[in-house]
């Protein structure tokens, strides 16, 4: 159940602003035309504007969260004289003018005595209950005074006697658009909202809320929408915030890189910011450095300066003295790496090769095996000290990321080196990715399958076996915390006279992953594989090639993996599996590409299988780093243990360790 370094673990899939509650709105709903018609009825009036506001709330918003742009506040008109209100009210009084009591009334509202202001409009309705302006007043009045109900009830008793009746019963269900909003009664909110702009025209506030509504509602395309014409209109931090928001929940990042490039304001510096965290959820960490992320993450701080690296590893491989046994040693391995454009790196490495597959007994099931026993006429070689290999890995990495490497056998054997490496590409969305690849490697699991072998009968060398093919992997997260991972893989193995076969192979599996602290994850799932050859070269005679090629191989693993938390100055990965295996090894001839009627009889088995590896790395200082790894597993037909150690210099200083530095840059 492999869960490669650089692939997505069921985190959250985009970066996006913190979950946003409603906000404080800086700027209540608005209304028109405070005044009455004809300003003479005031002292020296100024001509009120368009649009005016209540009082700004006072609540503060945590700088996460979209803050409301305010609007001007409205021009005070000059206020009336108490002398001269008295005189007004006198004069209404004694000859009932509903004229007169109606200036009071506005005069009183000027000064901010709405429950005064409403008593005089109230005053001139008794007097000429068909009075418009005074209707008006008294219903604004009872809005700035919070009375939603009474205002309301007298615009929908009054409201077409008095046009501006109508911009009022817009504010109105603004007004309880917000009271709604603010309960995260969205729906309700949207629909009162939409109401008022039936009304009159929307405050940008007002459009900010209808934007926000929008997006709690998952209508993302809607809330892009009302917010881009905002962000157009007047470039805000709080605007570029919405509309990166709602276009990230569509995927739509082109957009958002078109409108940032095409207007000038924050969106394209909160974009970059963003991306470079939408990067390092997905474990992009060259992308994300690329991006910017050393301004987020501290860990991501010279992040892709070059470094080498020296070390070793040992492998060893249980089996036949002579055959199927292998011990190998790589020392040293020296490796490198280097980013020499954004979003790429170039890593190299090459190692000193030792191999030992300890003392072949005379008369070994071994080259031209003879029908009857005689003395080997070469003697065979088990041991090689000197042999080289090497490869180079390019590269880029994106949400669709390319990569190839290129490298050979080890040289120095019978044969002589063939190329072997991988060229394949990977796509990521908000759930996981999809990769394919093709690939060819060498077969490691004998010195006559890795480098081949000399023929102890004729002096023949043959072997030296590569499978080239195709694979394509899944990763899906589908649900919160259950992943799947598919692959499905196909290739064609051959070397120097031996019998080409074909491999089969596909794996299933299904994890959990726990939240632990300290950890990145820690996740238990269940995976099940199959695999098949078209034929048996489990053996070492002349046209085999001495590799493990069951004609069906089943297994069911209970496995674990864990990786600690990135960032440290420490960080260590591990994986533990128990499970059951049975395959089939079918009969095969001797000699497969010239069969002389001897046969090697089938073999089948069931028997449990096993592994647990675990590797580390540790900051000496903020330049050396010290690495290990450690590995065992019981497999179907033999068992193989691993160790390792290593050391890597970076040319700049690291502010902490990530899962790509892990290990030496082996392919």
């Amino acid at each position: 159940m492999p869960r490669p370094a650089a692939q997505a673990t069921p985190r959250s899939p985009v970066f996006l602003p913190a979950d946003i509650p409603a906000p404080a709105i800086q700027a209540t709903p608005t209304t028109t035309d405070i005044l009455p018609g004809d300003a003479a009825l005031l002292a020296e009036p100024t001509p009120s504007p368009s649009r005016s506001q209540a009082t700004p709330s006072r609540r503060t918003l945590p700088t996460s969260k979209p803050a409301q742009t305010v609007e001007p506040a409205p021009r005070q008109e000059p206020q009336v004289s108490q002398a001269q209100i008295s005189s007004w009210v006198t004069q209404a009084t004694e000859k009932q003018d509903s004229n007169l009591a109606t200036k009071a009334g506005w005069a009183y509202f000027n000064r901010g005595e709405y429950s005064s202001a409403g008593m005089w409009f109230n005053q001139a309705l008794e007097w000429n209950p068909g009075y418009g302006e005074a209707a008006y007043g008294l219903a604004f009045s009872k809005f700035r005074e919070g009375d939603l109900s009474s205002a309301e009830a007298i615009v929908n008793f009054r409201g077409d006697s008095y046009p501006k009746m109508r911009v009022l019963k817009g504010d109105i269900s603004s007004r309880r658009a917000v009271e709604a909003y603010e309960a995260k009664n969205y729906t309700r909110s949207r629909e009162l909202m939409l109401q008022a702009s039936q009304s009159r025209a929307l405050s940008r506030n007002e459009q900010t809320v209808l934007a926000w509504d929008y997006y709690y509602l998952k209508d993302y395309n809607k809330s892009a929408e009302l917010f881009e014409k905002l962000y157009r209109a007047s470039p805000s931090e709080a605007a570029a915030q919405g509309l990166y928001a709602s276009l990230a929940r569509t995927g739509n990042y082109d957009k958002v890189d078109t409108i940032g490039a095409t207007t000038k304001g924050p969106l394209k510096k909160m974009y970059g910011t963003s991306e470079a965290k939408r990067y390092f959820k997905a474990d992009l960490f060259i992308a994300a450095a690329g991006a910017g992320g050393e301004k987020v993450y501290r860990v991501l701080e010279n992040y892709a300066t070059p470094s080498v690296a020296m070390g070793f590893q040992f492998w060893s491989k249980s089996g036949t003295e002579g055959e199927g046994k292998l011990n190998m040693a790589a020392i040293p391995v020296i490796s490198g790496r280097i980013y020499p454009t954004n979003k790429t790196m170039i890593s190299a490495q090459i190692s000193r090769i030792t191999l030992n597959s300890g003392d072949m007994p005379n008369g070994a099931q071994v080259g031209q095996y003879p029908v009857t026993f005689q003395n080997y006429a070469v003697t065979p070689t088990t041991s090689y000290s000197n042999l080289y290999d090497f490869s180079v890995h390019f590269e880029y990495q994106d949400w669709i990321t390319w990569y190839a490497t290129f490298g050979i056998t080890p040289s120095g054997g019978p044969l002589n080196a063939k190329p072997v490496g991988n060229l394949g590409m990977m796509y990521r969305d908000e759930k996981g990715y999809v990769q394919a690849e093709l690939y060819a490697k060498a077969v490691k699991q004998s010195i006559l399958s890795y480098i081949g072998m000399q023929d102890p009968y004729t002096g023949k060398n043959w072997g030296a076996v590569t499978e080239s093919g195709a694979s394509v992997s899944i990763f899906r997260s589908i649900a919160p915390r259950w992943t799947i991972y598919v692959n499905g893989s196909y290739g064609v193995l051959d070397g120097t006279d031996v019998k080409e076969n074909s491999h089969l192979s596909g794996t299933a599996a299904i994890a959990y992953e726990f939240t632990a602290k300290n950890f990145e994850y820690i996740t238990l799932g269940l995976a099940a594989s199959y695999e098949s050859f078209d034929n048996n070269q489990n053996h070492f005679t002349y046209g085999n090639g001495g590799y493990f090629s069951p004609e069906y191989l089943g297994q069911v693993l209970i496995q674990g993996q864990f990786l600690t938390s990135e960032g440290r100055k420490w960080i260590a990965s591990g994986s533990l599996g128990l499970g059951v295996q049975n395959n089939k090894q079918a009969a095969s001839p001797y000699f497969p590409l010239k069969p002389d009627g001897r046969i090697f009889p089938a073999q089948e088995s069931s028997t449990a299988i096993g592994l647990i590896s675990v590797q580390g790395a540790y900051m000496l200082s903020p330049q050396w780093l010290i690495g290990g790894e450690l590995g065992y597993a019981v497999t179907a037909d033999y068992n193989e243990g691993s160790i390792g150690l290593f050391v890597r210099y970076f040319f700049e200083p690291r502010n902490g360790l990530l899962r790509t530095d892990l290990g030496l840059d082996r392919p």
